[in-house]
C-alpha cells in the first residue's frame, strides 16, 4: 500500500500511451488531405510524415495495434499484480475466501473502464475534432515507433500470413468495396443529413456508371439526325439552324456508311478561299461497340477530346450514337440549354410514382427519377422498350406493362406516361 500512488501513476502512464496510439490512428486517417498537402508544399517535415503514414497505412496501423495491445496488456497486468493484493486484504473481512477472485475482477474491470474511456473514446473523439493538429503532433513519434517495432510487426505479419495460408485464404490482394456497400454508406450519410438527396442520386449514378453499356444511354438509330455527303453548304446551314445540334454524322447513303462528323464551328469559321465542299469539313468518326462500358467511354472522350461516338452493333451496322452530354446526364440527370424548349423537357413529375417522359428518354433516367427497375440490358430508351414489346413503332394510345410499371403513349405520340402500378391491398399477407 505504501507505493500505491506510484502504481496508480504507472497505470495512468500506460493508459496515456494507449490514448496516444488511439488518437494518432484516428487523426492520421481523418486529417484533411488538402490541408496536409498545403503544409507539404510549405516544406513542413511533419506533413511529409503524415503523408507517408497514410500511404503506408498497413505498417502504420500494425504499429498502432501493437502499441495499443501492449499498453492495455501491461496496464491490466500491473493492476492485477499490484492492486488486487491490497484490495484482497480490504475485502477479506466481508467476503472471506471470495476476496481474492473478487478483487481481481474488480481491479480488472476498473482498469478496463478507465482504459476504454480515457484511452480510447475520449482521445478518438478529440482526434476527430482536431485531426490535423493531432496528426502533425503524433506523426514523428509514430514514425520512429514504426522503425523500432518493424521487426515485431514483420514477425506478426509472417505468422498471420502462415495461418491464412493453412486455411486456404489468399494472403495478398485487396477486397473490393461493392457497389451495394457504397450505396449503403451513402444512404447512412443521407439519413444523418450529411448528404442531400441530389448528391445521393449523383453518387448512386457515379458508382453504377462504369458498369453500364453504352447501348443503354445511346440515341438509337431511328432518332439520329444526319446529313448526306452530297448536301450543299446552303442546305447544311438550314439543317443546322433547325435542329441546334453542334455535331452531325454525314453519310454516303444511309447510317451504315458514315463518312465523317460535321462540327458546326467548321461551317462558320472564316474562309480565306472559296467555300469548300461538305466532305472537306468532316472530322474522323470514332466508333465503339454497343457493349462498350460507359465508364471506359468517358475516359476515352477525356483522353481523345471527343464529344461524340458512333455505336456499332455486332454486325458492324450503326446502332446509335452517344455524346458526352448523354454520359454526363447519366450522372446528373437531364441537362437543358437555352435551345431546349420548356415543352421539350425530358421529364415532368406527376407524383412520386408517376411521370411523363419523352419517348426517347433513356430507361436509366426513368429508373432514376421514379426509383424503378425497368430492364435496360437490351434497349436504351422507352422507344426501344415499346419496339421490343409491340414489335412495331408505337402510336398514340399504346399501353404496355413491364415489371409492375404501366407505360402509355400520349396523344402527341412523342411522350409516355410512366406509372408504377400499386400493389393490391393485402398483397404479401399470409394466413
Amino acid at each position: 500500500m505504501e507505493d500505491l500512488p506510484g502504481q496508480l501513476f504507472g497505470i495512468a502512464i500506460l493508459v496515456g500511451i494507449n490514448a496516444f496510439f488511439a488518437a494518432s490512428e484516428i487523426a492520421l486517417i481523418s486529417a484533411s488531405e488538402a490541408r496536409i498537402q498545403a503544409l507539404l508544399e510549405q516544406g513542413d517535415r511533419r506533413a511529409r510524415l503524415v503523408q507517408r503514414a497514410v500511404e503506408n497505412s498497413t505498417q502504420f496501423l500494425a504499429t498502432v495495434q501493437v502499441g495499443v495491445t501492449l499498453a492495455g496488456f501491461f496496464a491490466s497486468a500491473t493492476a492485477a499484480t499490484e492492486l488486487a493484493g491490497p484490495l484482497d486484504v480490504l475485502l477479506s473481512p466481508f467476503v472471506g475466501r471470495w476476496a481474492a477472485p473478487l478483487s481481481l475482477v474488480l481491479v480488472t474491470f476498473a482498469v478496463a473502464v478507465v482504459t476504454l474511456v480515457f484511452g480510447e473514446l475520449v482521445p478518438k473523439k478529440l482526434a476527430l475534432h482536431h485531426a490535423e493538429a493531432i496528426a502533425l503532433f503524433t506523426a514523428e513519434p509514430i514514425y520512429w515507433l514504426e522503425r523500432l517495432a518493424s521487426p515485431l510487426v514483420r514477425f506478426l505479419s509472417a505468422f498471420t500470413n502462415g495461418i491464412l495460408a493453412l486455411t486456404g485464404t489468399p494472403v495478398q490482394g485487396t477486397q473490393d468495396v461493392r457497389v451495394e456497400e457504397i450505396k449503403a454508406m451513402v444512404d447512412a450519410a443521407r439519413a444523418g443529413g450529411a448528404v442531400g438527396e441530389q448528391e445521393r442520386r449523383i453518387i448512386y449514378r457515379a458508382v453504377e456508371l462504369p458498369h453500364i453499356e453504352v447501348r443503354a444511354i445511346m440515341v438509337p438509330r431511328v432518332q439520329i439526325q444526319y446529313l448526306s455527303v452530297n448536301t450543299t453548304l446552303a442546305e447544311t446551314f438550314a439543317v443546322v439552324a433547325e435542329n441546334a445540334h453542334t455535331r452531325l454524322p454525314v453519310c454516303d447513303g444511309d447510317l451504315d456508311t458514315i463518312v465523317g462528323i460535321l462540327h458546326v464551328k467548321d461551317l462558320i469559321r472564316p474562309m480565306d478561299h472559296q467555300l469548300p465542299s461538305l466532305r472537306e469539313l468532316l472530322r474522323p468518326v470514332y466508333y465503339i461497340s454497343e457493349h462498350h462500358l460507359t465508364g471506359d467511354l468517358l475516359r476515352d472522350m477525356q483522353k481523345n477530346r471527343l464529344h461524340l461516338a458512333i455505336v456499332q452493333d455486332e454486325f458492324g451496322g450503326t446502332a446509335g450514337l452517344v455524346t458526352l452530354e448523354d454520359v454526363l446526364e447519366e450522372l446528373v440527370g437531364e441537362i437543358r440549354d437555352e435551345y431546349d424548349a420548356e415543352e421539350e423537357r425530358e421529364f415532368r413529375r406527376v407524383s412520386t410514382s408517376e411521370g411523363i417522359f419523352k419517348l426517347r428518354a433513356s430507361i436509366g433516367t426513368v429508373n432514376n427519377e421514379l426509383d424503378l427497375v425497368l430492364p435496360r440490358e437490351d434497349f436504351a430508351t422507352l422507344l426501344g422498350l415499346f419496339l421490343d414489346e409491340l414489335q412495331r413503332a408505337p402510336i398514340a394510345g399504346d399501353r404496355i406493362e413491364v415489371e409492375g410499371v404501366e407505360l402509355t403513349v400520349l396523344e402527341d405520340g412523342q411522350r409516355v406516361r410512366v406509372r408504377k402500378i400499386p400493389a393490391p391491398e393485402g398483397h404479401g399477407d399470409t394466413f
